[in-house]
């Protein structure tokens, strides 16, 4: 039989519903509708100015400028932009940041509204309002900038607008016109930021850019910081655009070298393209009313493509789907570089996009006993299995997946049913977990004996037999020096027993893996000190020279741990028991290897704070990761857990959100492990029917249902247990984005893939 964690209720499975909504046939008396205008009446929908607005943006953007003076003429002079924004871009383009003031800003449309604080206006210099009010765009000539005029303007304003704060004080202003009052101040922070870049990159005077940056921008970024502290809505820990960062960053970029990475990551390698960066970074602050936001057409034929993507049930859309965020042929880049595909846009995308179908490639026959568990190594080259072989020791199985999955290496030296595998970033070492407390490493590229498991072909490859490298246990904490002679049941007082492994991934904790074990302890081993580290536990356990715990709450006891994994960046470790809450602790302050072998930090100092807590508070079997490189990823902070109640749930463990559910398979009693797959794009679980269930990871739709793991099997000779039809596990190839595979209890490993009709 497969593995239990005991029996459950059997709860009703749940199956959406996916008929769509056919659409209607409009009526002869409909479609000739019009209003007394002549307009059809579907218009009646939208703000016939919004369209306007959006057209002519549309029309420029595709350089079609007279078009779009001709119907900005027929609209009755309808303006893309307002004129306040129009004054504000054409003195940024041109260089004239003298025209900047307080009061013009006061004057933007922003999204938030225009400032209105009474006192304000009458704070600045008369004459640099009336000079600005009565500015028009024709007056201002194309020149080149004034820069001591420049300087002496942004230190005017400054002190005007120190005066006006001063004056008005925080206690004058509600939440409303602060929001207002700090987006005019980051607006000025960003213009004298290009005003500091242009003195460094395009003047080459770095003496008066520090006296600009320690006078003027130092102040105003202070300034910004004090707003910010008003309203603590606005400090947001992940930002990359905070008063902190951009002090650093501006101090970096007087200090680094001439053509460092630093200095060419802040300047967009011209003055034009500064300075319309610095026009695309405003506009991000104006009501889109006032100013139509740039590619808007283009974003909504977007939304409108993955919408008709969805309505497919057999289809695949994601959010990041690379067809439709690559970005246009822009800056005089190489025209192959644009899209190989294009959109229809007379015409519904939905039938024909992404069609596809799940083929069975290979079946492995060589295990003798139930498959419970598969993982693909790292570089997608080797599959390795773990079934519950009563038969021999050799119940690991390495597969060559380049070499048509022959046999690589069979793993020996397993008295127990292996539940658990886990591979070393670089593919070379595997960890196995038993259903008891000793755990071994093996080295699969090491030496050994020859088997012919493999059958006789042209490119047959030998396999070897290896034996672990190292082996280890988690020593009880009354016994902190036990040997192989103390293992026995962790309920007599003997060693946890070790259920689950994963590796750190990043080399600053290069050769080190995290293990768990349901007997309510989670331990950090250095394979490469053949030691432990580090050992969390509660709160029975105290800290000592060698192993240091995490303190718990005397009220609350560590969790019997039966799954957990380590975020790829490594900064986060999730523990999953069988029931109750998935703890998140925090992973990134954990010494790394050159920390310890130069005696920076002492372990006993070391603790290990929770960082998130998700209340599932009902049976799972296993919590999976997506598969990813980029730490920026927005899929970085999704969990996938199985339930034991015919259900699979995907978080968000940093917000501590439920995102969706997945419904269909049946898993009821047994642990059915699931994964992310397909580019993250699709979810698959086993089923205890023997099924393989495919889900659409976004919508939640079933987009497969295979027949894995149900037929009979011959039972093996000298072997007593009857074969049995559960699907237990499903794993997808992290380097081959269309293939996966599933193992069962029938002993079989069916290798799949997809593939687009």
């Amino acid at each position: 039989m497969p593995v239990s964690y005991g029996l459950s209720q059997n709860p009703e499975i749940f199956m959406p519903s996916y008929t769509s909504r056919k659409r209607s046939r409009v009526s002869s008396s409909d479609s000739g509708s019009f209003n007394g205008r002549h307009e059809p009446a579907s218009l009646n929908l939208f703000d016939k100015e919004q369209l306007a607005k959006l057209l002519i943006h549309a029309l420029k953007e595709l350089g079609y400028e007279n078009s779009a003076i001709t119907l900005q003429r027929e609209s009755g002079g309808i303006q893309v932009e307002s004129s306040v924004v129009q004054k504000l871009f054409h003195v940024i383009r041109t260089g004239q940041y003298q025209r900047v003031t307080l009061a013009l800003l006061a004057q933007l449309p922003s999204k938030y509204g225009t400032l209105y604080v009474e006192g304000m206006q009458l704070s600045m210099d008369s004459k640099y309002i009336q000079e600005d009010c009565s500015m028009k765009i024709d007056n201002i000539i194309s020149q080149g900038t004034d820069w001591k005029v420049v300087v002496a303007q942004m230190e005017q304003e400054l002190k005007n607008f120190e005066n006006f704060w001063q004056a008005t004080g925080k206690a004058a202003l509600h939440s409303q016109t602060l929001v207002r009052l700090i987006t005019i101040v980051e607006v000025m922070v960003l213009i004298n930021r290009e005003i500091f870049l242009e003195l460094i990159f395009e003047q080459k005077d770095s003496p008066s850019a520090v006296l600009f940056l320690r006078n003027i921008l130092r102040k105003y970024i202070q300034l910004w910081d004090s707003l910010l502290s008003l309203e603590n809505e606005f400090l947001d820990e992940d930002a990359t655009f905070t008063p902190e960062n951009l002090l650093r960053e501006m101090t970096t970029v007087l200090t680094s070298p001439l053509g460092s990475a630093q200095r060419s990551s802040v300047w967009r390698g011209s003055l034009e393209k500064s300075r319309e960066t610095l026009i695309e970074e405003i506009s991000d602050y104006i009501n889109p009313n006032d100013l139509v936001p740039r590619g808007r057409l283009l974003t909504l034929l977007k939304q409108a493509i993955r919408y008709q993507r969805s309505q497919g049930a057999f289809s695949i859309s994601d959010d990041n789907d690379n067809e439709l965020d690559e970005q246009m042929n822009v800056d005089g880049e190489d025209e192959d570089l644009t899209y190989q595909r294009k959109f229809n846009l007379l015409q519904d995308n939905t039938y024909n996009f992404q069609q596809i179908k799940f083929v069975e490639e290979k079946t492995l026959v060589q295990n003798v006993d139930e498959i419970w568990y598969l993982q693909f190594s790292p570089d997608g080259k080797y599959l390795a299995s773990a079934s519950s072989d009563s038969l021999t020791d050799r119940k690991i199985m390495i597969y060559d997946v380049e070499s048509d999955f022959q046999v690589y290496k069979v793993l020996a030296g397993n008295d127990q049913c292996i539940l658990y595998l886990s591979f070393s970033p670089d593919s070379r070492y595997i960890v196995s977990c038993p259903f008891n407390e000793m755990a071994n490493i093996y080295d699969i590229h090491s030496k050994g004996e020859p088997t012919n498991i493999n059958p006789a072909t042209r490119n047959g490859i030998v396999a070897e037999v290896i034996q672990p490298i190292d082996s280890f246990q988690i020593p009880n904490q009354s016994s902190p020096t036990a040997t192989n002679s103390d293992v026995g049941s962790s309920t007599c007082g003997g060693p946890p027993r070790i259920w689950c492994c994963d590796w750190f991934h990043t080399p600053e904790h290069s050769g080190r893996f995290i293990i768990g074990s349901p007997d309510r302890e989670v331990a950090i081993y250095d394979m490469n000190k053949k030691s432990i580290l580090f050992k969390l536990s509660g709160s029975t356990l105290q800290p000592s020279d060698s192993l240091t715990s995490l303190n718990q709450p005397l009220t609350e006891q560590f969790p019997r741990v039966h799954d957990l994994k380590i975020t790829f960046d490594d900064k986060y470790l999730i523990l999953m028991p069988h029931q109750g809450n998935i703890d998140v602790y925090d992973l990134s302050q954990f010494p790394t290897v050159d920390m310890l072998e130069k005696n920076e930090i002492s372990m006993d100092k070391v603790t290990m704070t929770r960082f998130s807590r998700l209340g599932v508070q009902r049976r799972m079997t296993c919590v999976s990761l997506p598969q990813l490189q980029d730490p920026t990823n927005p899929l970085s902070s999704l969990l996938l857990v199985s339930l034991q109640s015919n259900e699979l749930q995907l978080w968000d463990f940093k917000e501590q959100i439920l995102l969706q559910k997945y419904f269909g398979q049946r898993q009821e009693q047994f642990i059915i492990r699931s994964c992310f797959g397909y580019g993250n794009k699709l979810i698959a679980s086993g089923s205890e029917d023997g099924k393989v269930f495919l889900w659409d990871r976004i919508n939640g739709n079933i987009v497969g249902v295979l027949t894995a793991h149900m037929a009979d099997r011959p039972v093996p000779s000298g072997s007593t247990r009857k074969f049995g039809k559960n699907c237990n596990v499903v794993v997808w190839s992290p380097k081959d984005k269309p293939l996966f595979a599933s193992g069962g209890d029938d002993g079989y490993i069916k290798i799949w893939k997809v593939v687009k009709e």
